[in-house]
């Protein structure tokens, strides 16, 4: 399966792509009528899709591949802007929600599976952050696309986070 984004407050669900172009909008709730502009299939759970919004909400939905999933809006209470990634570490507990809007917090952690978040802006400059990933089996570790380029950290640590540019990678935008 394939999902993606469709209309506001629906995800398209392609059913077989090798099969042809037979596909399904599905509406959901915690969406609030906003489009999908993050996709991310757990690879730990099975038919569980973590979405985000344009309009700021983390969103995971269980049973993804069913006509009527179960969607929970896993969004902290002060996370704002475009999501525009939501990555998966090394269990459905720890994730990252990355915003590229400015003047919001742009990267947020949660080790409990959405039920709180860190902010993890620490020393960024105010740029939008497109996407990111944990270091593999290290989820304290990880790498994030900037306006400016890629950024890492050896210590995500809340508001004390110290994001370095990579020495390997051009001041360029990396979305």
């Amino acid at each position: 399966r394939v999902y993606a984004s469709y209309s506001g407050g629906q995800y398209l669900r392609w059913e077989n792509p090798a099969a042809g172009f037979t596909y399904t909008p599905i509406s959901i709730t915690n969406f609030n009528g906003s489009q999908v502009s993050a996709v991310t299939v757990s690879p730990y759970t099975a038919n569980r899709v973590f979405f985000g919004t344009s309009a700021g909400r983390i969103v995971r939905v269980d049973n993804a591949e069913q006509a009527a999933p179960t969607d929970v809006n896993i969004t902290g209470p002060t996370m704002t802007g475009y999501a525009n990634g939501v990555i998966v570490g090394s269990s459905d507990q720890t994730l990252m929600a990355c915003f590229s809007s400015y003047g919001v917090t742009n990267v947020w952690i949660s080790t409990d599976g959405g039920t709180t978040w860190s902010a993890c802006d620490g020393n960024l400059p105010n740029i939008p952050v497109y996407w990111g990933f944990f270091v593999p089996e290290d989820n304290t570790k990880a790498y994030i696309a900037t306006e400016t380029g890629v950024w890492e950290t050896d210590q995500l640590n809340g508001a004390a986070t110290v994001w370095t540019p990579s020495p390997n990678f051009p001041t360029v935008r990396t979305t």
